[in-house]
This record gives structure tokens, sequence and C-alpha cells, in this order.
């Protein structure tokens, strides 16, 4: 019998300064202390005493004290930045003909709106679009996917699918270029036309009356209520300028296009780049649920749905505290507060990204941000060195969790000497309801499936908009968006 092996993803890295306290408040005390001598010396001991040493140990606690991953100074910030947002009515987007869209466009919004589509041909001769953000200088290739993970295999079969899904991660750190990966999968109520489309396209028209009302029958049955799972990956990599000038990178990503595709079908991912018919079809339904019918029919027709990207987004849409409404639907995204703390096999998030009878629209979004393979060996060492560091300062309270910390950075520094790369992740899940009597029993179950998946989930608020354009996985990443300072993080 085959071994179920078990997978770990390690620590968040910190820094720890003197006494276990961050980095931060160690550098904000240590200056307090300093200006404090001076103020001292030149006879304001007074002031230094009363104002500076004061000031500078509740700095330090504000950017120290933590919850839900966030410091005390970011969430001020943050809620600072909503009240702001709301007050100038940035909060609410209106598209369309009635709108100040130039050309009365529906085009997407927040992250996305200063996006465009370049559409080319790999190398195998098949057309796919590049979403390029040329202010950021950002290229993203979507890839559409079918899965096989939940397929009946042999446990060998399941481990090196796993192992190649590993070594595709890895392979993007050794490029030098990519900034991110994205493996989304999204769960909808299905129309049923594509099971009719299978059923017509293997029906015999000579075949006997009564086997083709059945075979018609057990197509209408089929169809009513099965959820469809649309999956896709993507790719964002950096662009330099002479890459963008008369677009330039189209023909490089055009030659790496057909790898990255071959190599995700070691992993069990059936992998197709999206052209911008497919995209464009792909971005304007999680806006605009109600269009996924109509998308779904004109596919099986085989006919274009006549939208471009610039007409991709919705018609109306508003940022809530904890909700997004948008096209007469709300979405709730969340945000991964806790990966999983143990070890885990290979099908933990079976449970998040399954279909579920409550949760009939969700979709769940991991995000991999590879470091450079020398950038993630510095890393790697700099981060063993500090928990040793934590370990020798830490209190006998303390001492078990830095004991921990140093098991895991030593892990890491043997796995990348045996040819691991390092790279930071984070998920996000969105949940979609008809209703807002709806969103209590949404956000509670999409919590409990988190926990069967060992994850733990927490709402992502006063970032709603954000938080669902990055939840769509085409490219757009929380990480090189933040708006709070560096001086409020942790």
């Amino acid at each position: 019998m085959v071994e179920i092996p078990n997978y770990s993803l390690g620590q968040p890295p910190k820094r720890t300064g003197l006494g276990g306290f961050s980095m931060k408040a160690t550098a904000i005390v240590g200056g307090g202390f300093m200006v404090f001598l001076i103020l001292r010396l030149v006879g304001l001991s007074k002031i230094g005493l009363f104002v500076v040493l004061p000031v500078s140990v509740v700095a330090a606690a504000v950017v120290s004290m933590s919850w839900g991953g966030r410091t005390l100074a970011q969430h001020v910030q943050m809620r600072w930045q909503y009240h702001r947002k709301v007050k100038r009515g940035e909060h609410e987007y209106v598209s369309g003909g009635l709108s100040r869209m130039p050309g009365g466009q529906h085009r997407l919004p927040g992250l996305l709106a200063r996006t465009e589509i370049i559409a080319a041909s790999d190398g195998a001769g098949r057309d796919f679009a590049i979403i390029v953000d040329r202010l950021r200088r950002e290229a993203t290739v979507v890839f559409d996917c079918q899965l096989s993970g939940q397929t009946a295999m042999m446990q060998e079969e399941r481990n090196a699918m796993t192992a190649s899904w590993g070594r595709w991660i890895a392979g993007l750190s050794l490029s030098g270029d990519v900034l991110a990966a994205s493996v989304s999968v999204g769960v909808r109520p299905g129309s049923g036309e594509l099971v009719r489309r299978e059923v017509d396209s293997i029906m015999d028209e000579n075949a006997p009356w009564l086997a083709r009302r059945v075979m018609e029958d057990a197509a209408e049955l089929l169809s009513v209520g099965v959820p469809e799972i649309d999956a896709h990956v993507a790719v964002t990599v950096k662009l330099d300028g002479e890459g963008l000038k008369e677009d330039a990178f189209v023909s490089n990503l055009a030659t790496r296009v057909p790898t990255w595709a071959e190599d995700l079908s070691w992993a069990g991912i059936l992998a197709s780049p999206m052209d911008e018919q497919a995209l464009v079809a792909r971005v304007h339904q999680g806006f605009n649920p109600a269009a996924e019918t109509e998308f779904e029919r004109l596919k099986v027709a085989g006919q274009s749905h006549g939208l471009s990207w610039d007409d991709a987004g919705p018609g109306w849409a508003r940022d809530e505290k904890d909700r997004y409404a948008h096209e007469g639907v709300y979405s709730v995204t969340w945000e991964m507060a806790e990966a999983p703390r143990s070890t885990f096999e290979d099908h933990v998030l079976t449970s998040i990204t399954a279909p579920h009878s409550r949760v009939l629209r969700k979709r769940v979004t991991l995000l991999y941000r590879p470091f450079h393979a020398g950038e993630g060996a510095k890393k790697v060492e700099a981060e063993h060195r500090d928990a040793l560091t934590a370990l020798n300062s830490s209190k006998k309270i303390r001492s078990a969790a830095a004991g921990m910390r140093v098991e895991h950075t030593n892990a890491a520094r043997i796995a990348q000497a045996r040819g691991a790369q390092l790279g930071r992740y984070s998920l996000l899940v969105t949940a979609t309801v008809d209703e807002v009597a709806e969103i209590p029993r949404m956000v509670h179950d999409v919590e409990q499936l988190g926990s069967g998946s060992s994850l733990r989930l927490q709402v992502a608020t006063l970032q709603q908009d954000a938080a669902f354009i990055c939840g769509l996985g085409v490219g757009q990443l929380p990480w090189t968006r933040e708006s709070v300072s560096g001086l409020a993080r942790a």
C-alpha cells in the first residue's frame, strides 16, 4: 500500500528585534530613546521624558499590536481611506450610455480599469489574449483548465501530479520575470446547454425512438441544478521598457505559452490559452452572473458574443464595508487569515472548492508569488538566522513556538538545497447571492467550508471591491496594490 504523503507550508516571514518584539517596534523605541538622550544632554530632559518616550512607546505599540493579520496602524489607515472614498462618492461605480464613461462604454472598474487586451497566436498556432497594464509594466496570460483531481486514480498518480504542480510553480522562480501565478476554481449553477449539446452529439438519428427518448429525458434531468465548474490558471510577468516598445513582449510570451500549458498537463490539468472571446466572457460573468446562460447558449451555438474588453464591466457596482453589490447581486470576498498550521494531505482544499448545495455560486483563487532563485536563498537564510535569534531571546513561555519556527526554517533550507524554490501564497474566496437576506447564511456556510479545509477565513472588510477583482484571478495582485504605508505594516 502506498503511503499518502503529508505537506506543510511553513510559517509567515517576520523579523525579530530585542526581547522578542518586532524589528520595527525595536527601531522605533530605540530611536525614541536616542532622541531622549540628546534632549537630556541639551537640558530638555522633561520634553524627552514626558513627550518623546511616551510617543515612542505608543507608536511601537500601534505598529506591533495586530489582529486579523494587520496592525492597529493598518486598521486605522484603512478606515480613514474607506471613509474618504465614501465621502468622495468613489465607492459607487456607474458605466454605460448615461454615465461619465467615455463613449458610454461599460469599462471594467477599479484595478482593471486601465488594462487592455492584446490578441496573439502562440507557437502551436492557438489564439490567446494578453491582459496588459502598461503603467505597471505587467502582462498576464490566462489558461482555461479542465481539472482531473477528483477522478478515480491510484495514489501513485496523485502523488506524481502533486509533485508536478510543485515543479511547475518552482519553475516560475527560475524564469526571473514571473511576478505571480494564480489558480481559480469557480462553481456556478449550470444552465444545461452543455449537457444537451453532448447528448445531441452522441445521438444516432437511426436509433430506436425509445432509446432516443431515454437519452433526451436523461439530458433534461441532468441539466437541472447540476453545478458547472470553471477553472483557469493565470501567469503574470514583469515587462521591461524595451519589451513594451512596439509590443515586443508578445512574441516572447507566444513562445512560452505552449510550454506552460504542456507542463500543466503533467499535474493533471488540461490547459489551453484563453482567447479574447473566452476571457471577456469569463470576466463579465463574474460581474454579471445573469449573463451566464446567454454566454453558454452562444458558446454551444458556436457564435460570438460580440463583447470587447472595453465593455466587459458591470453597469453598476457599489463597494460596501463587508460586501460588494454589482448588477443586482451581492458578493462577499474572504481572505485567508491563517493557513493550515499542521501538515495536510493533497486534498485539503476539497471542502472549500467543491460544489455545495447552499452556496451555489462561489470562486476560490489561490495566489502564488514566486521569488527569484537567488532572492529566495537569501530570504531563507535570513529567516533562519532570525528564528535562531528569536529562540535565544525568547522567554520560557515562548520557547516552544520559537523552536517550531527554527525547525520550519531549517526544513526550508534543506528543501531549497535539494532544488525547491521559495514563494509566498494567499487565498481569496468569493461567494455570490441574489438577496441581501441570504448573506448571513452564506457567510456562515463559507467559513465552515474553510474550516473543513483547515483555513481560517476573514471577510476582507473595507476592501471588498479590490478583493473581488483580485479574486477573479486575471493578474491583479493584492501585494502590488497596497494602499497603506510601509510604516504601518508589521
